[in-house]
């Protein structure tokens, strides 16, 4: 195989732009060498802010291979005659081919014909630059920009484009740029142009230019430099990975120093400043073992200056000047209670056909009479407080500049105004989860409220039209469902889904554009879709489905039910009970509402699975009614070889009219025993 070395050179692309863009520049890439059975190595992608680049090896030569090409139909290619019509001659000369060797063959709409092309490989080396124009082309970004006179789109200007197959130049030219084996290191510290040959000594090249060319290892060096100068500063670092992995991005080559701040701004909240130096700066905070901010931070330059204090005094001025910032806007929202804020919310929108923030506070306030008692009906007074206040701090200046202190900034300004601690938390809380593994409200009050919200929102957007469609999902609800499910399975709270969202339906009734029971069963299927996607990675799908399909009440009792069953499914009796009794489900297709008559009994084996059906019928119903699913089935498989005998034994659809309604009976009374368990109909047991 040949190596294939590709770089692109730029002015410096914005930090998000670039794991992204390498991500596409690979997939894209990978394709088109697919597409032209180019077999190929895996692929190494590296990038900063001034590259995007990629290394794999490639097969020198493409193979020889046979294409297929369909064409019009035959009517159209040839005469009554059959004697090739212009449509057909041009075909074949279209595809390189005779025109007696046209096949005819089937296509979507009739008899077609087919054109086999019989293609000579060319050298990798023939087809990659226009693969790689292709490639460059289709970059994705979320803003592309045009410069000078030049129609080719990119984030930002290029500079220069290496291009090496096995050290020799690829030709190619894209936005006025010509490929070339030339690179550069750091734009300050080693500017200067070196010839690329190969992998190995390029890599070499740039670590000895100031270029770490990996994300993660930029990324390594900038927590482990930060930690060590918060431990100097007599501190601990506050570990921020999604700054970190901002600020990896950010530079070429990281040197972190350490910086201070004055004493006064310690007086506004931590999460405050912190927020502060993160989103304006990109700074890490400093705290000592207790967790309490210290005036410390570290900052990290892009560049090795002459002097790194006249570097921080410059970054601690700008700091400055946010902090007091901070400092004003939390000032001047503690001359209110938080409670004052919230009459404001009957101005701001939350959706523009779901009305305000005002009138969701109103429709969680009645969820949350509707939940209490399925949570601690003693904290409704204290839920509904909370409520009061849970979006309150969306007018206050701190959140209008810092957005993702919101709920944060509530739980603080609600412990200052002397709030009952449950209400504080519950206001942060029910933001809870934000993300697929973050934390879940930490008691009934936060978790009540948590899921009122987020039911509102999803029953809300659902009776308004705005269903998920494929990846775009602007108001969450993918998430805002998964939250539900998991606060319900967490804290085990056995809420009737379909009457909490007819109730849900019902507050929302002035605001739909859909009927309450489209909205009422679409958001139950949704829901439903979330949990099998949520558990699909822990047990087989046909397990799940089987679980579901018997009934999708509390998402407790589902858990307890599909987590049985998994358990269950590791004893030797499983596939053999599993197998029995799909078959009484196959067979009894649907329940037959009579009493089982044991004197029509014709077999000694009806008999015996009747009798060993009323020793265990007590036991496994008890089991079921408190949740102790796998001693339930542990009951029911001693039902087993009964039920085996039984079909071995008798027809189940006698010629008998009263024999056969006799035994559907039984089978019916057999089914009623697991039926809440699972459909084991689903089940796979081939």
């Amino acid at each position: 195989m040949a190596e294939l070395i590709f770089e692109i050179g730029t002015e410096e692309l914005p930090a998000g732009f670039i794991r992204p863009a390498l991500e596409g520049l690979s997939t894209l890439l990978l394709k088109e060498l697919n597409d032209l059975a180019l077999s190929h190595g895996e692929p190494i992608t590296f990038g900063t802010p001034r590259r995007l680049g990629i290394v794999l090896n490639v097969e020198a030569q493409q193979p020889d291979r046979t294409e297929k090409v369909m064409g019009p139909k035959v009517d159209l290619c040839f005469d009554a005659e059959k004697k090739p019509t212009k449509t057909g001659l041009g075909f074949a000369k279209g595809q390189g081919v005779a025109v007696e060797s046209l096949e005819v063959v089937e296509g979507p709409k009739g008899l077609c014909v087919q054109a086999t092309r019989h293609l000579k490989g060319q050298p990798a080396a023939m087809l990659l630059p226009e693969v790689l124009f292709k490639v460059i082309a289709k970059i994705p970004f979320r803003k592309s920009m045009r410069w000078a006179s030049l129609d080719e789109a990119f984030a930002r200007p290029i500079h220069w484009i290496v291009a090496v197959l096995d050290g020799e130049i690829l030709p190619l030219s894209f936005a006025g740029v010509k490929s070339g084996n030339e690179s550069q290191g750091h734009r300050f510290l080693c500017p200067e142009l070196f010839k690329v040959k190969n992998s190995e000594q390029f890599f070499e090249h740039l670590s000895q230019s100031f270029v770490i060319p990996f994300h993660e290892e930029r990324k390594s060096l900038i927590r482990e430099e930060s930690r060590r100068l918060a431990e100097q500063a007599g501190g601990k670092l506050m570990e921020d990975e999604p700054l970190f992995d901002e600020v990896a991005d950010l530079v070429e080559y990281p040197f972190p120093e350490l910086g201070s701040f004055e004493n006064e701004y310690l007086i506004v909240p931590k999460e405050i400043l912190v927020s502060s130096m993160a989103k304006h700066q990109r700074y890490f905070a400093i705290t000592d073992g207790a967790g309490n901010l210290l005036r410390r931070f570290v900052g990290v330059l892009g560049t090795k200056v002459d002097d790194p204090k006249v570097a921080v005094a410059g970054n601690e001025k700008v700091l400055r000047a946010r902090l007091s910032d901070a400092r004003f806007f939390f000032e001047e929202d503690r001359k209110k209670h938080l409670s004052d804020f919230a009459p404001g919310l009957e101005k701001v929108t939350f959706e523009e056909r779901l009305g305000t923030i005002a009138e969701k506070v109103r429709r969680i306030q009645e969820q949350l009479r509707f939940l209490a008692p399925y949570f601690l009906q003693a904290k409704l007074d204290e839920a509904l407080r909370a409520s009061e206040l849970c979006k309150a701090d969306l007018l206050t200046n701190v959140v209008f500049e810092f957005p993702e202190l919101q709920g944060i900034m509530g739980r603080i300004y609600a412990n200052l105004d002397g709030e009952a601690k449950g209400v504080a938390d519950a206001i942060e809380q029910h933001y809870w989860p934000r993300f697929a593994d973050d934390g879940l409200p930490e008691n009934d009050v936060s978790a009540m409220l948590a899921i009122a919200d987020k039911m509102d929102t999803l029953a809300g957007c659902f009776g308004v039209g705005l269903i998920p469609t494929g990846a775009a999902d602007p108001y969450a609800l993918r998430r805002q469902a998964l939250g539900i499910l998991r606060i319900l399975n967490d804290g085990a709270y056995d809420v009737p889904l379909k009457e909490w969202v007819e109730h849900t339906v019902n507050t929302l009734r002035p605001k739909l554009k859909r009927t309450p029971e489209e909205t009422l069963n679409d958001v139950l299927r949704f829901v439903e879709g979330r949990y099998r996607n949520w558990k699909s990675g822990a047990f087989t799908p046909d397990l799940i489905d089987a679980v579901v399909t018997a009934g999708f009440e509390t998402i407790p009792d589902v858990e307890k039910r599909l987590t049985s069953l998994s358990e269950f499914q590791k004893r030797e009796e499983y596939l053999s009970l599993a197998v029995a009794f799909k078959r009484v489900m196959n067979i009894l297709k649907e329940r037959v509402d009579a009493s089982v008559k044991p004197d029509l009994f014709e077999h000694e084996s009806e008999k015996e699975l009747w009798e060993q059906f009323g020793r265990l019928r007590e036991s496994v119903f008890t089991s079921e009614k408190s949740g102790a699913y796998l001693h339930a089935l542990m009951d029911l498989s001693k039902l087993r070889k009964p039920v085996d005998s039984f079909f071995e034994s008798v027809l189940v659809m006698s010629e008998n009219p009263e024999v056969q309604k006799n035994r559907l009976a039984l089978l019916t009374a057999l089914s009623e025993l697991f039926r809440k368990i699972a459909d084991f109909r689903k089940i796979q047991t081939d």
